[in-house]
């Protein structure tokens, strides 16, 4: 897991992203949605009446792709300005690209 800050935020993370390897998919616990969710409820990320909804989609992405398939999930919080969204994208895909 990253978070991604746009420059001096105090704020809190402009993107929050979760690389899970395909070969570490096995060994990933079941509540994974919950708890990712819920931490991103915590740092202010997402309000907590959009995480049931962000916690299905997620456990589907789980469910309709193999075991073996990394997979990346992003949160864009919009803590940070829209004339940094090129920016930001660029960043979050290195990061990402980093963990993998």
């Amino acid at each position: 897991m990253a978070l991604v800050y746009c420059g001096e935020s105090k704020v809190g993370p402009a993107e929050i992203v979760v690389v899970i390897p395909g070969g570490l998919r096995a060994r990933l616990r079941p509540e994974f949605a919950f708890e990712f969710l819920a931490f991103a409820c915590f740092l202010g990320a997402i309000a907590e009446e959009d995480a049931h909804g962000l916690q299905e989609r997620i456990g589907a992405a789980l469910g309709e792709t193999e075991r073996e398939d990394s997979l990346v999930f992003s949160l864009g919080t919009g803590k940070c300005s829209m004339d940094g969204d090129l920016q930001l994208s660029q960043c979050v895909e290195t990061v990402a690209l980093a963990m993998s």
